[in-house]
């Protein structure tokens, strides 16, 4: 099973000790003796996901370019318009990054902006319909490796998956609440060949990384991803 960490881009941080720390942290990954590539070599070695901070999309462009290190960039669906959905995609055509994970963002209730709603120009789906049947005129058909951000609490979630793999989506990241994924989404999900992932924050796992990483060892994951809060300070690489 392959580790892959996940990391917005910070505010009020330099860029070039950020990037360097990001080196040691995919350094530490790769020595820990749980991460386990095997035959997952077109796996993205790290996800960067857009926040306040920083461009994320220049960020990738360096790892890339630079480091050669195998990037995803992740982004979410919510109080975004299709023009800026449409720029994101271009530069990512232009710099060759084709690995994306999409998921459809925080619901404000869970912010400090409780009585905000949230706006969808277009949703997971729609997007998706966009990248893989060619409903984009500036983005040719099926360029990108589409990941999903999906749940496993409700029904509800087994039927965006089944929507999703019957668009195209080459990918499947579940986000962990806490308690195991339902198992019946994870055989329907790998009954159609597409790659399943563990999304799990740092925060919630418990005890060593190692001992979590066993424990959901026998659910045939492709690979667990984990988000973290600091590429100086985080499960990886504290003592």
């Amino acid at each position: 099973m392959q580790i892959i960490p996940q990391i917005e881009t910070p505010v009020s941080k330099n860029y070039s000790v950020f990037e360097e720390n990001l080196i040691k942290l995919l350094n530490a990954i790769k020595n820990n003796t749980q991460n386990n590539t095997g035959t997952y070599n077109s796996l993205p070695q790290i996800i960067i996901e857009q926040n306040f901070g920083f461009n994320a999309l220049l960020l990738c462009r360096d790892l890339k370019e630079k480091h050669k290190i195998k990037t995803a960039y992740a982004f979410n669906m919510r109080d975004k318009n299709r023009i800026s959905l449409l720029s994101d995609l271009i530069t990512l055509k232009q710099i060759g990054l084709k690995d994306i994970i999409v998921f459809e963002g925080v619901h404000p209730l869970k912010t400090e902006f409780k009585s905000a709603k949230p706006v969808y120009d277009i949703d997971i789906l729609g997007l998706g319909l966009m990248l893989k049947r060619g409903l984009m005129n500036d983005i040719q058909a099926d360029l990108f490796n589409f990941g999903a951000v999906i749940g496993s609490s409700a029904p509800v979630d087994f039927l965006k998956a089944k929507k999703l793999i019957d668009i195209g989506a080459d990918s499947f990241f579940i986000n962990y609440g806490g308690v195991n994924p339902d198992e019946s989404m994870i055989k329907y999900i790998k009954s159609k060949n597409k790659k399943l992932f563990l999304n799990v924050k740092e925060l919630s796992i418990k005890g060593s990384l190692n001992d979590f990483i066993k424990s959901i060892d026998n659910f045939g994951f492709d690979g667990v991803i984990i988000k973290i809060t600091d590429e100086n300070l985080n499960v990886f690489t504290r003592k």
